[in-house]
């Protein structure tokens, strides 16, 4: 069996299926960590992931490099984009991957094939048929890298309480009492506060006197 296909078995167990989005997490992650010079093959200990998305792609990411949220070495940024950046904490490389029709628009990538089951509308209705997904998986499975993926190399500095381990700092909000960590309280009016306490729009209002 060959290391692709260990990780598309792998993938299908932690997600339960296979589908393009899996796939791709999988290619993304293979030709990143290949940049870095790691080995997804063996654990990499100086490996942090940041994904865009909290989809089917992330699940391939998982299975690829092992990183999860537990470990704190998988990190995720709610902005909706099936992209991951892939970070060597020892070198200090950092490699951006994402769908290269995302930018190109090829006639037969992933988001051309994403875009014909929406119909350009943004509304996927009816939802996919089996046949749909099975089409999405290979043509992300069968696209040479070069025409399925960008990768960029970026600078990327982890901030401090991104890096695994206990954390460094532990607040308490003055609101709900709840302790917060890893610096991801706020000042606010002087005050801290947990992000949750922050959204309250009553709580704004007062902090903020709008």
């Amino acid at each position: 069996m060959d290391e692709y296909t260990t990780f598309l078995e792998k993938a299908k167990k932690l997600h339960g299926g296979v589908c393009a989005g899996v796939v791709m997490g999988i290619r993304m992650s293979m030709a990143a960590m290949r940049e870095l010079g790691m080995d997804p093959a063996k654990q990499n200990k100086d490996l942090i992931v940041y994904v865009e998305v909290d989809r089917c792609m992330t699940d391939g990411v998982q299975a690829v490099t092992g990183c999860t949220l537990g470990h704190r070495n998988l990190k995720y940024n709610d902005h909706g984009k099936f992209v991951a950046t892939f970070i060597n904490t020892s070198s200090g490389k950092a490699i951006r991957a994402s769908a290269k029709d995302d930018t190109c628009k090829s006639s037969h990538g992933f988001w051309k094939w994403a875009e014909n089951l929406f119909k350009g509308n943004g509304k996927c209705e009816p939802s996919p048929t089996p046949e749909d997904m099975e089409e999405g998986v290979e043509i992300v499975s069968g696209l040479p890298e070069e025409e399925l993926l960008v990768l960029e190399e970026i600078q990327f500095e982890v901030p401090e309480n991104d890096i695994p381990g206990f954390p460094k700092h532990i607040a308490t909000c003055e609101i709900c009492n709840e302790h917060v960590m890893d610096g991801k309280e706020l000042l606010l009016g002087g005050k801290i506060i947990c992000r949750s306490c922050a959204c309250k729009e009553n709580l704004l209002k007062e902090l903020f006197e709008l």
